[in-house]
């Protein structure tokens, strides 16, 4: 009996849509869920002189989705990042020669990758994956925690290779700071940001499974967050009242130095937002608020979410 302790996640990028190659990066994923086949088999009923409803079946469209939950790891979030918006611009960051900011923007053409998903005896690559949305969660005495949404094209069972894991850190808790409006705002509990893409698998006669993909949708991105509640975060209450849009920008920065002088960062800016939702419940505790607000497309940068992350790596 195989152990599902031994199971493992490994990824790669693809420089065609749909076309496998070998996984060569590992991520240590929470045992959340992950990749399933979805066949959606359907059933022929006809009238044939018989009690039965049913006379045959046939397998419909193929559908291959799920998603993965793991720690927000400085290196392994970007190509994730690069799969749900599209496009990365790296750059030296300042004067370091081996240190890069990775800014990433959308566009309508993805990149895919190629994901082993290996579970005992069953170990099967998902060829032309494509990150859907994702979401990223901060709680006071955690890690922070980065979910993609996957839809692949294509399937195949493979020998799983031997495992193969950065050790580049993930960010925790205590590496986090929220700025609100350009401020910090050290209240913050707990927040959960969510981008959603638009993406979805396109289907044509002669295959089961997806022959296109394509914007269906365009893309948002929500955030909800807890503050204890000050004079500073009221203002937050009395914006949603008003309708003032600001800025929320969530930023996760390594302790570990690399390069001469700098950090690991994961930066996310929602350059303009406006708040959906603001409650402060009467309970006997803390007093928290609570806001949700929606990303508006800015104007003035062009940009509804820009994500820059810095690291060691060159080229996504």
């Amino acid at each position: 009996m195989s152990a599902g302790i031994q199971s493992l996640i490994s990824i790669a990028k693809e420089s065609n849509w749909g076309t496998p190659v070998t996984p060569s990066k590992s991520i240590p994923v929470r045992p959340t869920g992950g990749i399933t086949i979805k066949n959606n088999i359907q059933m022929l009923p006809a009238l044939k002189g018989g009690l039965q409803k049913y006379y045959d079946a046939i397998k419909g469209k193929v559908a291959y989705e799920g998603e993965y939950t793991f720690d927000a790891f400085a290196d392994l979030v970007g190509y994730f990042l690069l799969s749900a918006l599209g496009s990365d611009t790296p750059a030296a960051h300042g004067s370091e020669s081996t240190v890069y900011d990775h800014v990433f923007s959308e566009s309508a053409t993805k990149t895919s990758l190629t994901i082993e998903q290996g579970q005992g005896e069953n170990c099967r690559r998902y060829a032309g994956a494509l990150v859907s949305g994702f979401k990223l969660s901060g709680k006071v005495g955690e890690m922070l925690e980065f979910t993609p949404s996957i839809l692949a094209k294509t399937q195949a069972s493979s020998t799983q290779i031997s495992a193969s894991f950065s050790n580049v850190p993930a960010f925790n808790h205590a590496n986090l700071a929220v700025k609100i409006g350009g401020s910090t705002i050290g209240e913050v509990e707990k927040f959960e940001l969510e981008y959603k893409n638009g993406l979805e698998m396109v289907y044509a006669l002669g295959n089961n499974e997806p022959s296109y993909y394509s914007i269906q949708n365009g893309s948002e991105v929500t955030i909800k967050m807890d503050l204890y509640l000050d004079t500073t975060t009221l203002t937050r209450l009395t914006n949603y009242i008003n309708k003032t849009t600001e800025s929320i920008e969530l930023i996760a920065t390594g302790v570990d130095t690399i390069g001469n002088a700098s950090h690991y960062v994961l930066d996310m800016l929602i350059p303009k937002a406006i708040y959906t939702a603001g409650e402060t419940k009467i309970t006997d505790s803390h007093n928290l608020l609570t806001i949700e607000a929606n990303g508006i497309y800015d104007t003035a940068t062009s940009k509804l979410l820009t994500p820059t992350l810095t690291n060691l790596v060159a080229s996504y």
